[in-house]
């Protein structure tokens, strides 16, 4: 196991407390460190305990961890151990709370933060290989200046970690070189690929036959423009020919039937418990669906009444690696070493390994691939109870869920294995090829259904932001108290609207505008369709890891796009919070100010800028949350809205949601939207927001202190949430 290496900072927070006799002493923990990289495996504790010093003297204390943050310990002795159960927040970590209660001045506490990073992974390095190599001799290659995702050096990766491609079958790489075989007559232009963490990097170079050769600058720029395949398993480029009858039956002509006879035994089945996804369109325009079984013959007897037309479809269930799901609950087991070579209905591609209870991918160019006709599709995907955190889904490339397996902060307890489905993802070309990327790349099982193609497609909401916009996992079975439970508004947006509106949200932790532009805006739109909807909040991370500009260049280039399409597109500004409790030029506000954001501030104005400009549609989160926080003021926003420990009285998380934040801050904007549609408004492309079907207004009472500190009860009107197990995707 490798011992991180980390910088020693002192660390952080400072109390006043009353010392005996009455005489005030200034307590602080000093020592430790200011944050902590989580390990990839096993434990890694601080280089140096926390102390607690008074009056220049060292205290001895007691100590315990207040967040509620997995993997994270702190001993008698003052000194943090990290363990690879720990799940960041998002990609910047989590900061957890550690107190110490002096033994000499009892009760009284001090606390301080230690800031726990993501493990490290790779997000840039160089190929280092010269220039041009000998056939049939060896040149050395190595792995340099390599990056971490906090733009800080890291130490090369093992090559067991590195996947090699090459543009010639004859290369190999072993301990440290490069070993050219090929033969050649005068010189070649070829290339080797090196992927780590899912970063890919090409190193170009020439392979010649002379005993002396010094390639011409000529030469290496002809190089650098030359066109160079590596050598791949299957070319996803070119369209695989799939017969889509033997995925569908469709019949169009049911009206007056009253029963019919389907002979499935020529649809792709996974055995003989597969079911049968049969959907059924009624002479009034209503949809029915139910899954069945065929009888031992091989058919389907349906009985129906006012039927129009009939969709048969199978739906395929497969199981992966060491995945227990089986042939009797209607599942095809692909073991790791059946590879996808186009003449099977599943398979896998790259390097994959078993684990125990299903698959590991190993990074993103590991894929499992299914053989599928084009259209939409609804693809569940099952993770192994063993999976170690965080994964990206890409399907064919393209974003369909960020942040999955991230239970973020606040005590969730929901069980494991848990599933993420996406529904109507559009397959093109003939294949679904499943990859993961970030942290967990495990997969146990998987279920596709086709969207059967008699029934009218349903109105999309794609949701894209940051860590207070995203999804938490595993699923929870019961609504938890206020201020637990890290949510994302995204996560309950569809709460608020019918069944008729279909919400997806892509949101990721950590990301700004040009971050999640480059690493999830191809979801919306590879399966967005003309008349689908957009919500896009920004700001928080922009103000950290980018600026106004970059952020409005990026915003814009989603609104064009977008608009291209046919996608309406809705710009968020930022909730306010309790973390930035100040106005607009950064002065502390008293308990029932209206907070402005501070150094956000000029962030939401340039978003409200914008959508004037693009003459796009807005919802301005951070005036709405601005004007109701004042009203119930910080300590309530804090307690109820964010992640707040009752037994410690200790605000865990200021900036991010808890279940009911997130609550509050869907109504508010589902509210702010069924006004605008209720007001006929329409953006500079003349789309109106219609196609949003919210549940009807009501009007509501909450408790809370006012301004004298007396209990006051405020009525509220917003539109009504329909509570479901929140996150969860059927």
């Amino acid at each position: 196991m490798k011992r991180l290496k980390i910088c020693i900072i002192a660390a952080v927070a400072l109390l006043t407390a009353c010392g005996k006799g009455g005489t005030k002493e200034a307590m602080m923990i000093t020592g430790g460190q200011e944050y902590i990289y989580a390990p990839h495996a096993g434990e890694v504790a601080c280089t140096a305990p926390f102390v607690v010093t008074a009056g220049g003297s060292v205290q001895e204390a007691a100590w315990r961890i207040l967040s509620s943050a997995a993997g994270v310990s702190i001993d008698d002795n003052g000194v943090v151990t990290i363990t690879d159960a720990y799940v960041a927040g998002d990609i910047n970590g989590t900061d957890i709370v550690i107190q110490a209660v002096v033994n000499g001045n009892a009760g009284e506490a001090v606390t301080a933060a230690l800031h726990v990073r993501e493990a490290k992974r790779a997000a840039s390095f160089d190929i280092v290989l010269p220039d041009s190599i000998k056939k049939g001799e060896w040149a050395d290659i190595s792995l340099e200046n390599c990056v971490d995702q906090y733009g800080e050096p890291m130490e090369a990766p093992d090559w067991d970690e590195v996947r090699w491609e090459f543009s010639q079958e004859s290369f190999s790489v072993e301990d440290g070189k490069l070993w050219a075989r090929m033969k050649v007559k005068g010189e070649a232009f070829e290339a080797v690929c090196a992927t780590v963490d899912g970063v890919t990097v090409e190193k170009r170079f020439i392979v010649h036959s002379q005993e002396e050769y010094v390639p011409t600058a000529e030469t290496l720029e002809q190089l650098s423009q030359a066109q160079i395949k590596i050598l791949r398993e299957i070319d996803f480029t070119q369209k695989t020919e799939v017969d889509a009858g033997a995925y569908v039956y469709v019949n169009e002509k049911a009206a007056g039937l009253t029963e019919l006879s389907v002979d499935v035994k020529g649809l792709v089945s996974c055995g003989t418990n597969t079911d049968y996804q049969v959907t059924v369109r009624h002479t009034d325009g209503s949809i029915t669906a139910e899954d069945r079984k065929a009888d031992a013959d091989g058919m389907l007897q349906l009985v129906l009444q006012d039927a129009e037309a009939v969709e048969v479809s199978p739906v395929l269930r497969f199981s992966l690696g060491k995945c227990t799901q089986d042939e009797a609950e209607g599942y095809m087991h692909i073991g790791a070493d059946e590879k996808y070579t186009g003449q099977e209905p599943a398979g896998f591609y790259g390097i994959v390994l078993e684990m125990a209870g299903g698959i590991n991918l190993c990074d993103e160019s590991g894929m499992f691939v299914m053989t599928l006709p084009d259209g939409f599709y609804s693809i569940k995907i099952t993770k192994p109870k063993s999976g170690t955190g965080r994964s990206s889904v890409l399907i064919n490339g393209a974003s369909q869920g960020t942040n999955v397996g991230n239970p973020g902060t606040g005590g969730r307890t929901g069980v494991t294995p848990y599933t993420y489905a996406m529904e109507d993802v559009l397959v093109e070309g003939g294949t679904a090829r499943i990859s993961l990327g970030e942290k967990d790349f495990s997969l146990a099982a998987v279920e596709v259904r086709r969207t059967p193609e008699i029934a009218e497609r349903r109105v999309h909401i794609y949701i894209g932001g940051d860590s207070t916009v995203s999804n938490y996992f595993p699923i929870e079975e019961s609504e938890p108290e206020p201020g637990r439970f890290q949510t994302g508004w995204g996560q309950v947006f569809a709460q608020y609207l019918t069944e008729e509106n279909v919400v997806t949200n892509i949101a990721g932790g950590g990301t700004y505008a040009k971050s999640w532009y480059e690493m999830a805006f191809s979801g919306v739109i590879q399966n967005g369709q003309p008349g689908d909807y957009f919500i896009l909040q920004a700001g928080i991370n922009d103000r950290t890891y980018s600026s106004i500009d970059e952020m409005v260049q990026y915003l814009t280039c989603m609104i064009d796009e977008c608009q291209k399409k046919g996608i309406t597109i809705i710009l968020a500004t930022a909730m306010q919070s309790p973390k930035f409790w100040k106005d607009a030029n950064g002065v502390e506000l008293p308990e029932f100010g209206k907070p402005e954001g501070s150094g956000l501030a000029a962030f939401m104005e340039a978003i409200r800028k914008l959508s004037k400009e693009k003459q796009v549609f807005l919802v301005d989160t951070g005036e709405l949350t601005g004007e109701w926080y004042s009203v119930v003021g910080r300590s309530y926003v804090a307690q109820n809205y964010h992640l707040y420990n009752k037994e410690t009285s200790v605000e865990e998380d200021t900036l991010h949601l808890s279940y009911h934040g997130a609550l509050k801050v869907a109504e508010l904007i589902a509210t702010s939207l069924a006004g605008q549609q209720s007001q006929g408004t329409k953006d500079g492309q003349g789309s109106t927001l219609d196609g949003l079907s919210f549940n009807p207004l009501v009007t509501y009472e909450v408790k809370h202190k006012d301004s004298t500190g007396n209990e006051v009860t405020t009525e509220v009107t917003g539109v009504q949430a329909v509570y479901e197990r929140y996150g969860e995707m059927k």
